[in-house]
């Protein structure tokens, strides 16, 4: 186990305060949190490359590392096994042993007809897998990713998800994974960690986290849309003439989040369980790839994920006259 306890670090303007996690042993666990929020530093800090202003870091000096950066910090005037073999060779192993840890590793990786080309002339995918065999071949206890995807086009980056997660189960190894990619933590992580603003807001696992965001940046973080605050009372929160009713029954001073997907739009009001539901006006669409994104006014303004067949099939154009329609349970309340 990595247990980290009140770990505090102070740069400039900025300051991590307060973090403590504890990493279980196997576990791919990853730190989620926008550009700024202190990622880079927390990581540095576990790896040993930056020293905390206070707080202690435990079961990490024992472990071998292996450190992957978001730009690779490949060595550009060395072809690609020398690369991988660069960590063998500083702690003096045989030749004969690196050779054939080096060829075990690019073969591991599918990256054996690379060996002698120079890291210059690789796409960002070769360079990836590139960095991942330098760790690798050092066999550590656990590895630590910096952003691994975030300059790869979206093929090879689910290509890389597969690799991190077959390198995962295949080493056993623990993963401490940090990214601005809420996506990317849902499909890799055990648990996630939310950090905001050098503090670590949420711990839990992928499923917890994005359902039931603590906070209100959280919830924006995490491409929630419909988000409103006010006063709930006797099970309901009033957001501009829309009683939304919740399984909160009381809150002085509160936010509500509803996820755009868990949302129906139909042009007759749906008799079901779910008990909220408002008639308003379309008033904008927005393809976004895979669906298309529904902007209606009730008096509140909701953001609604269709599919496109759906929205074929009910003619929705600016206008057009809907029933928007979820369930309490969807109504997500915190109160920060």
């Amino acid at each position: 186990m990595i247990r980290i306890e009140r770990l505090r670090k102070t740069f400039l303007d900025f300051e991590i305060s307060d973090v403590n996690i504890d990493i279980r042993k196997g576990e791919y666990f990853v730190v989620l949190g926008p550009s700024g929020s202190g990622k880079t530093i927390l990581l540095e800090m576990i790896a040993g490359l930056t020293k905390p202003d206070s707080g202690k870091i435990y079961g990490v000096k024992e472990k071998g590392i292996g450190l992957i950066y978001q730009d690779y910090m490949l060595f550009p005037h060395m072809n690609v096994f020398n690369n991988i073999a660069y960590g063998l060779r500083i702690k003096k192993e045989e030749k004969s042993k690196t050779d054939i840890s080096v060829q075990a590793v690019a073969e591991e990786l599918e990256i054996t007809h690379l060996l002698h080309r120079s890291v210059q002339t690789l796409s960002g995918g070769e360079k990836q897998r590139t960095a991942i065999a330098r760790a690798m071949v050092l066999d550590p206890d656990v590895y630590l990713f910096d952003e691994p995807t975030a300059a790869l086009d979206m093929s090879t980056k689910i290509k890389t998800h597969r690799l991190f997660m077959k390198l995962h189960r295949d080493h056993r190894a623990t993963i401490i994974h940090v990214t601005h990619d809420f996506e990317e933590a849902l499909a890799l992580g055990d648990r996630i960690a939310v950090l905001m603003d050098g503090r670590i807001i949420q711990i839990d696992t992928p499923e917890a986290v994005f359902n039931n965001p603590s906070t209100r940046k959280a919830a924006d973080f995490m491409g929630y849309k419909n988000v409103f605050s006010g006063k709930i009372e006797n099970n309901k929160i009033d957001i501009r003439g829309n009683e939304i009713l919740t399984l909160v029954q009381e809150a002085k001073s509160a936010y509500i989040a509803i996820r755009s997907s868990d949302i129906f739009l139909s042009k007759e009001k749906i008799l079901s369980s779910a008990r909220n539901s408002f008639y308003g006006k379309v008033v904008k669409l927005i393809q976004r790839g895979s669906h298309m994104e529904v902007m209606i006014d009730t008096g509140v303004l909701f953001h609604v994920d269709i599919t496109y067949s759906s929205l074929r099939e009910m003619d929705i154009k600016p206008g057009t006259r809907l029933w928007v329609t979820f369930k309490t349970s969807a109504v997500k309340v915190f109160k920060h």
